[in-house]
């Protein structure tokens, strides 16, 4: 039996703003294994880094949790006090942010910054916490981390940054971390970099790792098992294999459309039509029937429940059954 790390149950994080209430998180179920990693994939705006700043409740004062759990390592993290939180975040659970020219401190040398997490969690002294900065900085690839320790983070290149705030994130060891978009700035060499590395740390560290992108590539090379979001809901969940050999959602399905294909010939690609809809002003029913070829009168009046159609294998459609037959005859079409 694999050993469930994170529980998320029913997570509701909703915005309460002068226009209305913002449901950007609205019933999500998940579990981290051990040592995994999962990836948390969907089109912008669908509630993918909500939920990891719910995780660590980190939301800005219009964002409020309003049900649901979030288990770690056996503790509801919502019923802890903020001293208690304090000692997780950066602790047990850390987070990679998407831009770190953002999310780094302009002010302050990169070594401060990554030196404060080891003081205040490690309880070290200033020189113990530099050679562990300087141990860091060497692991994550930045040459002449002697050097770099001392400079602020307009001096290091994007690629640098990255590789400063996956330093900072992995300086404590956390049991789990969270990478958000870690890629997205980056160009492909440097993104295939990161990515190795991440890998690499994962394995010498043990750690398990929610891997949040819009990227499908990136999901291939990094997860095990993957959730697909769609307007702050889990409409698939799959191990990777699975989800990219058999995508059962019409959505997940669209979205392996929407990528270009070394194995088939395309004249062009197929995007999903439309948008993801207003958080403010969603549609009755399923979420995704203004987009979906394959919507029906229930579809529009009915929210469909997470099911397992396969083992392991859960979505939430209730017209699954219809896009399987199209892959069918597609599939046959093919080999003709």
């Amino acid at each position: 039996m694999k050993d469930v790390l994170l529980q998320v149950k029913n997570l509701k994080t909703y915005f309460f703003t002068e226009d209305g209430v913002v449901k950007a998180v609205d019933g999500v179920n998940f579990e981290v294994y051990r040592g995994e990693t999962l990836g948390l994939v969907g089109e912008s705006g669908c509630g993918k880094s909500v939920t990891s700043l719910s995780i660590l409740r980190l939301l800005d004062e219009k964002g409020r949790i309003v049900d649901g759990e979030i288990i770690f390592e056996g503790k509801n993290l919502l019923d802890l006090s903020e001293e208690e939180m304090r000692n997780i975040r950066g602790n047990d659970i850390a987070m990679i942010f998407q831009e770190p020219m953002v999310a780094l401190n302009p002010v302050y040398t990169v070594g401060d910054q990554i030196m404060e997490a080891i003081i205040l969690h490690q309880k070290v002294g200033k020189n113990e916490a530099r050679k562990k900065a300087i141990e860091m900085l060497r692991k994550v690839g930045i040459p002449e981390p002697e050097k770099r320790i001392d400079e602020y983070p307009h001096e290091l290149s994007g690629g640098m940054r990255q590789r400063a705030m996956i330093a900072m994130a992995l300086s404590c060891h956390p049991k789990l971390l969270i990478a958000d978009e870690p890629t997205t700035a980056l160009d492909v060499t440097i993104q295939a970099q990161i990515l190795e590395l991440m890998k690499e740390l994962q394995k010498e560290f043990g750690m398990s790792i929610i891997m949040i992108t819009h990227d499908l590539g990136v999901i291939a090379e990094m997860a095990d098992r993957v959730a697909v979001m769609y307007a702050g809901k889990i409409v698939e969940y799959a191990d990777v294999k699975t989800l990219f050999k058999d995508p059962k959602h019409p959505y997940t399905w669209g979205l392996m459309n929407s990528i270009p294909r070394l194995d088939v010939e395309q004249e062009k690609l197929k995007p999903i039509p439309g948008i993801v809809p207003d958080a403010l002003n969603f549609p009755p029913g399923c979420k995704f029937h203004p987009r979906c070829e394959f919507a029906t009168d229930r579809c529009r009046s009915e929210e469909p429940e997470i099911i397992e159609v396969e083992k392991d294998h859960l979505i939430a459609c209730w017209n699954w059954e219809e896009l399987e037959k199209v892959k069918k005859i597609r599939r046959i079409g093919d080999a003709v």
